[in-house]
């Protein structure tokens, strides 16, 4: 946990008590804040203490929750209170910046790749034997983590929704990866989601760009005439047994340049990235049967990130769909060639069957189980059975883990077992 002595005695509030916001409250009762708390499960709020209505006046601090809508796509009434009670909201990573003034920060964005970059920098570090936490959007909230000595290295995942709440970014390493469509109902349109993922540069960060799409491509020009350095993210990073497919080249270039932006020298950094395995749920292979492989991309929750999954194969059984954020699939039009049969299943299962009309071979199966089965069924030596819904997963699973989960445990009951 954070230490927040600076808090001892202050009036603070926690709007919304998630994974971040209950580390929050944790960290400021444990200063000896004067603590106040909302969430809309009272069972929650009385962990810390009654339940109480909102009242922002007065509040030296209030944290909101990013997954608790703030400004898009309408003004939250609760923050348009805090607001006229001239309470700004902020996130927690505000707060572990400041407290550990003497540390480093790595901040890493962007609509895919972010959770592998993440992992894999801190990898690294471990591997250097340099003092270290990961957190942020990804494993332990930000006040969670362990307070570092200086010169520590946090290596923080920020979502667009993180970023939103940051007042003043101050990463010493900045680095986004890519920007495509994705959760525009919550930013009000894509114009606003990009300039949410753009705040990561506010300030003087060594800024590391992925140029493969056009808002990423406009803001590193912009960042150029602005006189800073941009150092580009390219598709010829070094290739991780651990980390299949070419999008993976551009992670692991990405890493490697946040390591060298931090001072370590390249064939330090190169050497401490190897034997990384990569996150569960992002390529992993869960089994091999027959000489089919079973790979599950779960986390592929829009086109964009599911066309990197299928560029990485040459022949795929395709289990797709669920809660579509779009049933555009023009993302992965240039591997269509390569799907054998598309396996349809959740609420896009018919608008994703419209969208392969006439390119794809597709059969509609309503469930992952019926899909999985149907796929083993049809699938020969040499072909690649994929999870990669290209959809989120809440119309049938609580997350993209879950979903995960069950195609994992689904492969290890098919004939011949899994790894």
């Amino acid at each position: 946990m954070i230490p927040l002595p600076a808090y001892r005695g202050a009036e603070v509030g926690v709007m919304g008590l998630g994974r971040s916001g209950r580390a929050a409250a944790a960290a400021f009762a444990a200063a000896g804040a004067h603590l106040h708390v909302w969430d809309d499960r009272k069972d929650l709020c009385r962990e810390f203490g009654e339940a109480q209505p909102f009242d922002p006046s007065g509040l030296d601090r209030l944290v909101w929750s990013p997954g608790i809508p703030h400004l898009h796509p309408r003004p939250h009434p609760l923050a348009v209170r805090a607001d006229a009670a001239s309470v700004r909201p902020v996130a927690d990573i505000s707060l572990l910046v400041e407290a550990m003034p003497g540390c480093r920060f790595v901040g890493v964005t962007g609509t895919n790749g972010k959770s592998t970059v993440t992992a894999l920098m801190g990898h690294a570090l471990g591997r250097l034997r340099l003092p270290h936490a990961v957190g942020g959007n990804l494993g332990p909230a930000a006040l969670g983590l362990p307070a570092l000595g200086p010169g520590g290295v946090y290596v923080l995942e920020l979502s667009s929704y993180q970023l939103a709440l940051l007042p003043r970014p101050a990463f010493d390493v900045a680095v986004l990866l890519n920007i495509a469509a994705d959760h525009l109902d919550r930013h009000g349109g894509m114009h606003r989601y990009a300039a949410d993922k753009a705040r990561i540069f506010e300030n003087r960060a060594a800024a590391i760009v992925g140029e493969s799409d056009p808002w990423c491509r406009r803001l590193a020009r912009r960042l150029r005439a602005e006189g800073r350095i941009v150092t580009a993210i390219g598709d010829d990073g070094p290739s991780l047994p651990g980390l299949p497919g070419p999008h993976n080249r551009r992670n692991a270039a990405a890493a490697l340049a946040g390591l060298e932006a931090l001072g370590i020298g390249r064939r330090g950094a190169l050497n401490a990235m190897s034997g990384f395995q990569g996150l569960p749920h992002r390529m992993e292979t869960v089994g091999e049967i027959g000489g089919v492989r079973y790979v599950n991309d779960s986390k592929a929750t829009n086109p964009e990130s599911a066309a990197f999954a299928l560029a990485s194969f040459e022949r795929v059984r395709w289990i797709a769909g669920g809660q579509a954020k779009t049933d555009d699939l023009d993302a992965l039009r240039p591997w269509f060639g390569r799907i054998a049969k598309a396996y349809l299943i959740g609420a896009s299962q018919v608008p994703f069957a419209q969208a392969l009309s006439g390119h794809a071979a597709c059969e509609c199966l309503g469930d992952l189980d019926a899909a999985l089965a149907a796929a083993h069924r049809d699938a020969r030596p040499g072909e690649v059975v994929l999870l990669a819904p290209a959809a989120a997963s809440f119309d049938q699973w609580d997350s993209f883990e879950a979903r995960g989960d069950a195609f994992r445990k689904g492969v290890r009951g098919l004939s011949g077992g899994a790894a």
